[in-house]
């Protein structure tokens, strides 16, 4: 058993064939999916999306990259939550320097307004960070001081001593399909190091396809290619990485 635990199935060439999806993942043993919101539309999609497969889940949220387009529909966002018990997170949200840092305010705000609403449903916080270790780590020190927030890293590109500092305020660590790549060493020591109890596997597809398949469009079934290199990395048979990273997902999105 095996859960995606991000992907996008409102992207091209994945939603306009979800059925077929669903199926090369059942034949894959990928028996869950959630599929992450990166704007109001896509968020809206999503919700239809879990409503009509059982197996998907939902969440809702504004990437910080659209941050400055959509900041002033922030509290559509809760909204939207509220309106489907499929949903089952925030985001993806959080903080993106890599392109500028001209809408670093406009982003932290949004950021913060995402994890006050996950604190206020008792959900879960789907974060996005790149380039943004030092403000990341801080906005989320601050907020799981004293709260029922739960944090999921997704897709995690940062340095050893970032995921420690993550690990050590509780946060949940997911890895993609770059630790099947050769030049991504510091990441793949990360993914050993993180905990087993601390770890989940996704695609982020349609992007981020795995080795061998690099270039090519990425799909959710190919989660499976993300477990065999993390079995391989920390040594554990990937039936118990399936297991493992399945009980993490139904326990930080509290399932």
């Amino acid at each position: 058993m095996f859960i995606d635990s991000h992907c996008h199935l409102t992207y091209e060439p994945l939603v306009n064939n979800i059925s077929k999806v669903v199926e090369d993942c059942e034949k894959s043993s990928v028996t869950k999916l959630l599929t992450i919101g990166t704007n109001i539309q896509s968020s809206v999609k999503c919700i239809e999306i879990s409503k009509e497969y059982e197996n998907i889940y939902s969440s809702v949220g504004i990437h910080p990259v659209e941050a400055h387009i959509e900041s002033d529909k922030k509290d559509q966002v809760q909204k939207l939550y509220q309106s489907s018990n499929k949903n089952i997170g925030y985001g993806e949200t959080g903080l993106d320097f890599y392109y500028s840092t001209e809408e670093k305010k406009c982003q932290i705000d949004l950021f913060e307004t995402h994890i006050k609403f996950a604190v206020e449903d008792n959900s879960t916080v789907i974060v996005h960070t790149r380039d943004a270790e030092e403000d990341t780590l801080s906005i989320l020190k601050e907020h799981t001081k004293n709260s029922n927030l739960r944090v999921l890293i997704h897709c995690f590109t940062g340095s050893m001593q970032f995921a420690k500092s993550l690990l050590d305020i509780g946060c949940y660590i997911s890895f993609s399909g770059i630790i099947t790549f050769k030049n991504t060493t510091e990441i793949q020591e990360v993914a050993k190091y993180t905990p087993i109890d601390r770890v989940l596997i996704e695609t982020d597809s349609p992007y981020l396809s795995p080795h061998p398949l690099r270039g090519k469009k990425n799909y959710p079934q190919n989660v499976i290619l993300v477990a065999k290199r993390l079995s391989e990395l920390k040594k554990i048979e990937i039936t118990e990485i399936g297991k493992k990273t399945s009980a993490n997902f139904l326990k930080v999105f509290n399932l």
